[in-house]
């Protein structure tokens, strides 16, 4: 039996942390609720006296998804060495198993008033209760990473850096996974003996501490029972960290957007006219025969198996032909036995209206649900925001890959998935 993990959450919430911090902490907060694993829960606070009094874990990802939001940043006076003191010092003392603390901070504060640092590096030092600090690095707060990396490394936990400039894709994604990668490392050699039916292990080499700038790619060499929930392509999960409005938060982007549009419609429109006319040619020869039996005889050539072929738009001017060198996904009713064959040319949205796929007679489906975009050879899910959200084999997620015969709810019907 696989013990559970509690992760207190501490956010230094002082005005001294920059306005792009801010961002940061709270998305990577929000990406790291979204993912956790089950057997974990977190208690999310801020460093203020009063954290011995509301210290309570929770494993609802919507309550603690809120909680982030809400988060506050305001001038204070309250310091993470006397905070870290007071907690660990009673977790000691009661002998609790099984917990760690998550810490965002930048190191600038006010001075301790009830703990000296050598007495916190005292109770941590084979405590079992490793500190994991997140950096928040800043241009005048060189100084406070010494202090930082004593706490986490004193107490066997790790620290990560975010050296990041403008706007950046995929920092919540980073941050999260090399945070779940060092606390399962941590768990399966300390917290080995909380298991039933296990015996102790060797303890695995612990990398050396790394700056998370210096991470190319994700991290997915764990074993499968190691890893957090698996999620879509890095570039999917966008966020700008930038402090100015800039080109792409302003009015510029919609108007690049709409041009990109038109010019992909136009384009599109050529294309379907013109392979018309090649198919009509491939059939009629050199005669002439109306254009509504040309496209007649065309859309029958895409009812495959008895599938009904999803295409985009009402009229012939704006179908999107299916590509015979793409990925199809089928998605069959579980209840009706409908299916929709769905061919992926980049990306496909999903909902009641406006969309590539219109599903019509589900009140409970959004406008603009969710979107299949493949990927290297495979074939994920993204939610776009419904308001019902995306569950795949009943799990509500953001996004996500997609395997045969998993069970894709959207609205409130549930389809089995076909991948070929």
């Amino acid at each position: 039996m696989r013990v559970c993990g509690q992760t207190l959450v501490l956010v230094d919430n002082d005005a001294t942390v920059s306005e792009v911090n801010r961002k940061i902490v709270k998305t990577t907060l929000k990406y790291l609720f979204y993912h956790k694993k089950e057997d974990r829960t977190f208690c999310l606070n801020t460093y203020e006296h009063d954290i011995l009094s509301e210290e309570e874990y929770k494993d609802d990802v919507s309550d603690l998804v809120c909680e982030a939001d809400m988060l506050e940043f305001a001038a204070k006076d309250s310091n993470l060495c006397d905070t870290l003191s007071e907690i660990v010092g009673r977790w000691k003392a009661s002998d609790f198993a099984c917990r760690d603390i998550l810490v965002f901070s930048d190191g600038i504060e006010g001075a301790a008033t009830g703990h000296e640092k050598e007495e916190l590096y005292y109770l941590l030092e084979n405590s079992g209760y490793p500190v994991y600090v997140v950096m928040l690095n800043q241009e005048n707060n060189a100084s406070e990473k010494k202090v930082l990396s004593a706490i986490a490394t004193t107490s066997g936990g790790r620290i990560f850096e975010t050296d990041f400039k403008g706007s950046d894709a995929g920092i919540d994604r980073q941050l999260t996974e090399m945070i779940f990668s060092a606390m399962d490392e941590y768990a399966l050699v300390h917290w080995k003996k909380y298991e039933e039916g296990t015996e102790d292990q060797a303890e695995p080499e612990i990398p050396e501490e790394e700056n998370i700038t210096d991470i190319a790619e994700p991290v997915d060499s764990m074993e499968e029972d190691e890893t957090v929930q698996e999620i879509g392509e890095a570039g999917k999960v966008i966020y700008e960290y930038d402090d100015s409005p800039g080109f792409f938060e302003g009015s510029g982007a919609f108007v690049l957007a709409a041009v990109l549009i038109v010019i992909g419609l136009i384009v599109g429109i050529l294309g379907g006219f013109i392979i018309m006319k090649r198919r009509k040619a491939e059939y009629d020869g050199n005669s002439c025969r109306d254009r509504e039996d040309d496209e007649e005889e065309y859309f029958e050539d895409f009812e495959l198996n008895g599938v009904e072929t999803v295409m985009l738009g009402d009229s012939a001017s704006e179908t999107r032909l299916l590509d015979a060198g793409g990925r199809f996904v089928t998605l069959t009713d579980c209840e009706s036995s409908r299916a929709y064959k769905i061919a992926l040319c980049g990306s496909m949205s999903i909902g009641r209206g406006g969309c590539d796929v219109t599903i019509t007679g589900d009140d409970a489906l959004s406008k603009r649900h969710c979107e299949l975009y493949e990927d290297e050879g495979d074939v994920y899910v993204k939610d776009l925001a419904s308001s019902n959200g995306t569950k795949v084999n009943g799990v509500r997620i953001s996004a996500i890959k997609l395997e045969n015969d998993d069970r894709l709810t959207i609205g409130a019907r549930t389809y089995a998935v076909g991948i070929e």
